[in-house]
């Protein structure tokens, strides 16, 4: 049998990307995906503007980022990302500090599936992802099927 999607194959992994240019919360990050067991490859990476450059050749099914960050904010990232071919359906959370629900409204305007404050429990956080990574597979497969 020929796997016309290679996202059927069991062994296949979703990708998900982690941006925080904080140690610390990258770090508490990936551990909470390592956590969930939700089968990913966990990319991380502390500098928005390379992770940017490094996405515009890569298959990412998931994109968590911080707000505050120095080179860009996360509304720059986020709009950034969504000019980016492959990154233009790709899910996309933003964790910020800020409990300000016009930041939120402004986030999800500008292209973010969702956007969570911190300290963001891991269920929560695994929730949203779980989510977002199911309705990415499926717009996959559907494509796929309309291509086939």
């Amino acid at each position: 049998m020929i796997v016309s999607n290679i996202r059927s194959s069991a062994k296949f992994k979703q990708t998900a990307l982690i941006v925080d240019d904080q140690a610390v919360a990258l770090n508490i990050h990936q551990a909470i995906f390592e956590s969930l067991k939700l089968n990913l490859n966990i990319v991380t990476m502390r500098n928005p503007v390379e992770a940017l450059r490094w996405v515009k050749n890569k298959q990412i099914d998931l994109i968590v980022t911080d707000f505050s960050m120095e080179e860009m904010d996360g509304m720059q990232f986020v709009q950034a990302a969504r000019c980016t071919n492959n990154v233009k359906l790709t899910p996309i959370i933003v964790i910020t500090v800020l409990k300000s629900k016009h930041l939120h409204k402004a986030m999800i305007s500008a292209g973010a599936s969702a956007c969570l404050t911190k300290p963001v429990s891991a269920a929560n956080l695994g929730k949203v992802a779980y989510f977002l990574l199911e309705v990415n597979k499926q717009h996959y497969t559907n494509n796929i099927k309309k291509l086939v």
